[in-house]
């Protein structure tokens, strides 16, 4: 994996930014609220602007995220959320309902390379897309 351009780090976790897309990982005790959330959502604004990209959640410790976070997300901007765990099985059933109330494309992966793959192909295909019109 490529090193990335930026690292941010929060009070509750750190934010790894690449050209286009940003992995986040939060500490094990904090639950995303939409406290949280829009602090991630608007570190990312900050640095992506109007560029689409993608959000690499890095669930290492598990996690719990309220889906009120998700309202506050624009799918134009932030057009995929991956989320990647080692334990791929036991965070389906969450993973559902982060789905559910997301109007963007997502994905969950049991390793960060995969994740980052699919994130660097989902843009190609974006930034492809714009160019034939």
């Amino acid at each position: 994996m490529m090193k990335p351009e930026f690292i941010q780090t929060l009070e509750f976790g750190t934010l790894q930014y690449y050209r286009n897309y940003v992995i986040g990982t939060v500490n094990a005790d904090v639950v995303v609220d939409d406290v949280t959330g829009k602090i991630i959502i608007d570190a990312v604004k900050q640095h992506f602007g109007k560029r689409p990209m993608v959000y690499i959640s890095n669930r290492e410790f598990g996690r719990e995220v309220d889906l009120s976070v998700y309202k506050l997300i624009d799918p134009k901007k932030m057009i995929a959320i991956a989320i990647v765990s080692a334990h791929r099985e036991s965070i389906i059933p969450t993973a559902g309902k982060e789905q559910a109330a997301y109007k963007g494309s997502f994905g969950v992966f049991k390793s960060l390379d995969s994740a980052v793959s699919w994130a660097e192909s989902f843009i190609i295909e974006e930034v492809t897309e714009d160019d034939n019109h």
